[in-house]
C-alpha cells in the first residue's frame, strides 16, 4: 500500500522477499481503532446501481476532517469502493459524502490507469452503461431494491456444461445428475482474433460431450472474464 497520508504499519513477521511490505488490513484496523477512540467520524453512504435497476446501499466511516491523517480519506474511499465494485458490482455509484471526496474518486476513475480499468469493466464491459460517480445528499440516494430469480437446481435430463478458461476448455455430459463424460483440452484463445477459432474449438467440445448422450436437453457454459465473451460467443 503506497504512502498517501496514512500511517503504514509493519507486520509482526517481516516477509523475507518483501521487507517493505505494509499490509492494507493493518492500516484499516488502525483507522477503525482511531475512530472508536475519537468517538466521531466522517460517515459515507454509497449506493451501487446495476443495469436491471437493482440498488444496494453500503456505509463506512472515514476520519473526521480535522484529523491529522484525514488527507488519506481519499485513499480509504477508493479502496473501499474498489472492494464494493468487484464484490457486488454496478455501473453507477451514488455517494453521500463531501463533494471533494466524490470529485477525487471521479478523477481517479477518469485519470488513473487502475481507475480507468475499473470504470471500463464495470461500465460498458459488464453493465453496458457508461460508468459514473454521482454526488448527492444521503436523502437523495435511490432506495434499495433488488431483482432476483432462482437459478439452477435442475438435474433431470441430458445436459452439457462447459467452461472456457484462458488456457484450457472443459466440458462434461450429465444424465439425470450423473456425469457420464468429462474432458479438459488445452487451448490458446486470448491471442486468437478469428472468431472461427473459438467457434470450432467450442463446437468440438460440445460434439464430444453430445456423443455420450442419447439427446441434448440443455447446454450451459461459462467463460473466463468479459474480454473473452465477444469472441467466444
Amino acid at each position: 500500500m503506497i504512502n498517501c497520508g496514512l500511517p503504514l504499519i509493519a507486520p509482526k513477521v517481516t516477509p523475507v522477499l518483501e521487507p517493505a511490505f505494509r499490509p492494507a488490513v493493518l492500516v484499516s484496523r488502525s483507522i477503525r481503532q482511531q475512530i472508536r477512540e475519537l468517538g466521531e467520524s466522517l460517515p459515507v453512504t454509497a449506493a451501487l446501481e446495476q443495469a436491471d435497476g437493482s440498488v444496494f446501499h453500503f456505509r463506512t466511516d472515514l476520519l473526521p476532517a480535522e484529523h491529522p491523517h484525514a488527507a488519506g480519506n481519499s485513499v480509504l474511499l477508493e479502496r473501499w469502493m474498489k472492494f464494493l465494485l468487484w464484490s457486488r458490482g454496478g455501473f453507477r455509484v451514488y455517494l453521500a459524502c463531501p463533494a471533494s471526496l466524490a470529485d477525487g474518486l471521479r478523477r481517479h476513475y477518469r485519470e488513473k490507469p487502475s481507475g480507468v480499468f475499473d470504470a471500463q469493466i464495470m461500465g460498458t464491459r459488464v453493465y453496458d452503461h457508461p460508468f459514473e460517480v454521482v454526488s448527492c445528499p444521503e436523502s437523495e440516494l435511490p432506495p434499495e431494491r433488488a431483482s432476483t430469480q432462482p437459478l439452477g437446481r435442475h438435474l433431470n435430463g441430458c445436459r452439457i456444461g462447459f467452461d472456457l478458461g484462458g488456457s484450457d476448455r472443459k466440458v462434461a455430459a450429465v444424465v439425470d445428475g450423473s456425469v457420464v463424460f468429462s474432458e479438459e483440452v488445452v487451448w490458446d484463445p486470448i491471442p486468437q482474433a478469428d472468431p472461427q477459432y473459438h467457434f470450432d474449438q467450442i463446437m468440438d467440445s460440445l460434439k464430444r460431450a453430445a456423443g455420450h448422450l442419447p439427446r441434448v436437453d440443455a447446454i450451459g457454459g461459462s467463460a473466463a472474464g468479459t474480454q473473452m465473451l465477444p469472441s467466444a460467443f
